[in-house]
């Protein structure tokens, strides 16, 4: 999986997942990948150590993965996704999923 690819995963996993991390790594994983902060500014604006940035953003996206591969619903989803379901029923299994 390329830096990209690697992104927009995190991005979906952590709209599925995200509730379950701790509130600092919620913030770091936002900062990051929504804002788009660099891991210096990260650390400036929190006052810790850019090492502990990157830990915990390692930690919370190792997190996010872990969930994925235990409870699978991102997969799920997808393969909902590219079933032949008519679109009104598929809009009400997403939104249930979710």
């Amino acid at each position: 999986m390329n830096n990209i690819d690697l992104r927009d995963y995190i991005n979906e996993l952590y709209d599925l997942y995200g509730e379950l991390l701790t509130e600092k790594q919620r913030d770091i994983v936002e900062k990051y990948y929504f804002y788009n902060l660099s891991l210096k500014e990260i650390s400036e604006e929190l006052n810790i150590s850019r090492t502990a940035v990157l830990d915990s953003l390692k930690h919370a996206s190792d997190n996010l993965i872990y969930y994925e591969e235990k409870i699978q619903l991102f997969s799920k989803i997808k393969k909902i996704e590219q079933t032949e379901i008519p679109k009104k029923y598929l809009d009400k299994i997403l939104k249930e999923l979710k």
